[in-house]
C-alpha cells in the first residue's frame, strides 16, 4: 500500500467507516506499534501532526488516525499557526505515514481551505443503508457465520434493532451465538434475544429519542412496559437524559471538550464520548423544547392531570 497519503472518511454510518479504516490500517503493514489514535476532543491537531512527521519504529510505515475533526466544520476553527501547519502537511505528507481522518457524522465546511484540499484528495463516503440493503446485510452476516437467517427473521430483526450497524452487529453476534452453528434463525429466536437485550439496555429508549425515531421510541417504550419496567422509572430516565444533553450542548457551545464534559458531569470518558456525540446530533432549540415539555409533563403528573404512562407515550409521539 502507498504511504505518504491522507485519507478522509465521511458519512453517518460509523460501523462501515470504522471497518474501512481497519482494512486500510491492515493494508498499510504498519503493525500495532506504529498505529496511533488522536481524539481531537482530548488531544490537539498539532500532537497528531508531530507524530505523523516522526519516522515509524522498525517498520516501513506508520498510521495516524484522527477522530472528531471538528476543525473541518463551521463549528470550530484552527488557530493561524495550526492551520498553516496542517495545510503544509497536506501539501507534503510524510512519505512513511498514512494519515487517516475519521469524519464520522460531521458536516465539513467546504468554504475552508483545509476542507477544499482534503476533498480534492482521497475521500471515502459511507452512508446509512436502506431498509432493503439492511435485510441483505443481516442475511450475509448470518451466512458468514454458517447460520441461515430467514427473510422473516431479517425483517423482524430490523424492526427491533433499526439501522445503526454498530448496534446491529453487536445484536447479530448475540443472535448467532444463541442460534449455534449451522442453525436457522427464526422470527421467534429474534424476538427472544432482542427483547432480552432491550430489557438489559433501557437507554435504547433515550437513544431513539436522540435519533428522532418516533416509531422506534414508541415501540421500545411499549416493549419496556410489557416486560415489567415501571413507567415512572422510564420517565425519570428520559427526563434526566434530555437535561444532561442540554447541559452538554451548552458546554460545547462554550468551547468545552469531551474531557471537560467527563470531569464536570462526573462520568467516564466513554460515557462522555456518547453524551457529546448525542448532544451534537440534536439542535439546541429542539433539546430545550424537549426539556420544557418534560418539565410540563412532570407537573401534570404530580398534579394529577395525567398519568405517567399515557403522558410519556404522548411525548414520544411528538418527537
Amino acid at each position: 500500500m502507498k504511504t505518504g497519503t491522507v485519507h478522509l472518511f465521511l458519512g453517518d454510518e460509523q460501523y462501515l467507516i470504522e471497518n474501512k479504516i481497519k482494512r486500510l490500517i491492515n493494508d498499510s503493514g504498519a503493525g500495532e506499534y506504529n498505529v496511533s489514535y488522536y481524539d481531537l476532543e482530548i488531544s490537539s491537531l498539532s500532537e497528531a501532526l508531530s507524530d505523523a512527521l516522526t519516522p515509524p519504529f522498525m517498520s516501513d510505515a506508520k498510521v495516524i488516525v484522527i477522530k472528531n475533526p471538528l476543525f473541518l466544520t463551521a463549528e470550530k476553527n484552527l488557530d493561524k499557526e495550526e492551520k498553516k501547519r496542517f495545510l503544509d502537511y497536506l501539501d507534503a505528507p510524510m512519505e512513511t505515514t498514512v494519515l487517516i481522518i475519521n469524519g464520522y457524522n460531521i458536516d465539513p465546511d467546504e468554504r475552508k481551505q483545509e476542507v477544499k484540499k482534503l476533498l480534492a484528495g482521497s475521500v471515502n463516503y459511507s452512508r446509512e443503508l436502506s431498509e432493503i440493503e439492511m435485510y441483505g446485510w443481516i442475511k450475509r452476516q448470518g451466512a458468514i457465520n454458517n447460520v441461515v437467517i430467514t427473510d422473516e427473521a431479517a425483517r423482524e430483526f430490523y424492526r427491533i434493532v433499526g439501522k445503526d450497524l454498530m448496534n446491529a452487529k453487536n445484536e447479530l453476534d448475540k443472535l448467532i451465538a444463541y442460534a449455534g452453528d449451522n442453525a436457522t434463525v427464526t422470527v421467534e429466536a429474534v424476538r427472544k434475544v432482542a427483547i432480552k437485550e432491550i430489557q438489559n439496555d433501557v437507554y435504547a429508549l433515550s437513544n431513539a429519542i436522540v435519533d428522532q425515531d418516533r416509531n422506534k421510541a414508541v415501540r421500545i417504550y411499549r416493549d419496556l412496559i410489557k416486560i415489567g419496567n415501571a413507567a415512572n422509572f422510564l420517565f425519570s430516565l428520559v427526563a434526566k437524559s434530555m437535561r444532561e444533553l442540554l447541559t452538554v450542548n451548552l458546554m460545547l457551545k462554550s468551547g468545552y471538550n469531551q474531557a471537560d464534559v467527563a470531569a464536570s458531569m462526573g462520568v467516564s470518558s466513554g460515557r462522555a464520548y456518547y453524551m457529546v456525540k448525542n448532544a451534537r446530533s440534536l439542535d439546541y432549540e429542539l433539546l430545550r423544547k424537549y426539556v420544557a415539555q418534560l418539565s410540563e409533563l412532570d407537573y401534570k403528573i404530580k398534579s394529577g392531570q395525567t398519568d405517567v404512562r399515557t403522558g410519556l407515550e404522548f411525548f414520544l409521539f411528538g418527537i
